[in-house]
C-alpha cells in the first residue's frame, strides 16, 4: 500500500485524476505548486519557473499501483524526460470511507534498494526560494513548491496528517539517500528549523520512481 505521487505540468491535472480513478486508486486529489526549472536558456529568458500541478492518490495493492503508473505513463509519457514525475511512498495505515481501515506493511528493503527519498520542508509564505537555495548548495538539483491553504477559519489543510496552516509555502525535494543529511542540514541551517515556529522538515523513503534523470 502506497501513496502515490506525480508531479506534472499545469492544466494535467484532470487528466491525472481520471486515470487515478479508472485505475481504482483512492483518495486522489490535486495540488497546485511551481517548479524549478535547470535550464540555462529558460533561466537567460528569465523563466525560472514553472506552473505544476501534483497528484495525490493511495494505491492499496501491488495491481493498483502497476496500473495506475502504466495510466499515467501512457497518457503523460512519463518514461521520456523532462515529461513528469511519479513516485510512490510506502503507507503504514489507510483510514477512509472507501477502504474502512487498512494496515500496510512497512517495505525497508525496496526503499534501500531503489535509494531515494523525499525531503518536505514546511515553511512559512515566501520562504520556498530560501530553502530551495539551501538545498542547492547542499547538492540538490531542484525541487518543487505546493502552496497550502487552510479551507476555513477552524478547518486547516492536511499533508500527510500534518497541518499545514494557511499561507505556508511546502518544498518537496527527491534526492539519493546519500545527499538527505547534507541536504536537510542545509535547510536546517539557512532556516534555523530547529528553533520554535521556524517551520518542519521531514524525510520519506520511496520505493518506486519514473521520470527521474541524472543530469541535464
Amino acid at each position: 500500500m502506497v501513496v502515490v505521487c506525480c508531479i506534472l505540468d499545469f492544466g494535467q491535472g484532470t487528466d491525472a485524476l481520471k486515470a487515478a480513478k479508472k485505475a481504482g486508486a483512492l483518495g486522489q486529489t490535486i495540488f497546485l505548486g511551481r517548479g524549478t526549472v535547470a535550464n540555462r536558456l529558460l533561466q537567460f529568458l528569465g523563466a525560472h519557473e514553472v506552473r505544476k500541478e501534483i497528484l495525490v492518490a493511495v494505491a492499496a495493492t501491488e495491481a493498483a499501483e502497476e496500473n495506475l503508473y502504466g495510466r499515467l505513463d501512457e497518457k503523460f509519457n512519463l518514461h521520456k524526460p523532462r515529461t513528469g514525475i511519479a513516485f510512490s511512498i510506502p503507507l503504514k495505515q489507510l483510514r477512509a470511507a472507501q477502504a474502512r481501515q487498512t494496515q500496510g506493511e512497512e517495505s525497508p528493503k525496496g526503499v534501500n534498494k531503489m535509494g531515494y527519498e523525499a525531503i518536505f520542508v514546511i515553511v512559512d509564505k515566501g520562504k520556498a526560494v530560501d530553502v530551495l537555495e539551501a538545498a542547492e548548495s547542499a547538492g540538490s538539483t531542484g525541487g518543487t513548491v505546493i502552496h497550502g491553504r487552510g479551507s476555513g477559519t477552524e478547518e486547516k489543510a492536511k499533508l500527510f496528517n500534518i497541518a499545514i496552516e494557511p499561507e505556508k509555502d511546502i518544498v518537496l525535494i527527491l534526492t539519493k539517500q546519500e545527499m538527505t543529511e547534507a541536504i536537510t542540514d542545509a535547510i536546517d541551517k539557512q532556516l534555523r528549523l530547529s528553533e520554535p515556529g521556524a517551520g518542519i522538515i521531514f524525510v520519506l523513503g520511496v520505493s518506486r520512481t519514473l521520470g527521474l534523470y541524472e543530469g541535464e
